[in-house]
């Protein structure tokens, strides 16, 4: 049996972006078994992409990156 890829559309791309910007924080901060950097860093490289498949910028997000000084 082939399986078949499945992409997210922009509206459930969008969605997931926006729940995990606002909730990530308090998840982290409440869960006290929450102690894996590994699975935070694949969190955020999944928020980065629907970030970029919907065109969601979070609330805090000003859409650029600081630069280093």
């Amino acid at each position: 049996m082939a399986m078949t890829e499945q992409k997210l559309t922009k509206n459930e791309a969008y969605a997931i972006a926006e729940f995990i910007d606002m909730n990530v924080f308090t998840s982290i901060r409440t869960d006290e078994d929450w102690d894996s950097f590994y699975n935070l860093r694949c969190l955020i490289h999944g928020y980065e992409k629907c970030c970029a498949i919907s065109g969601y910028v979070g609330l805090t997000d000003n859409g650029t990156e600081e630069k280093e000084k």
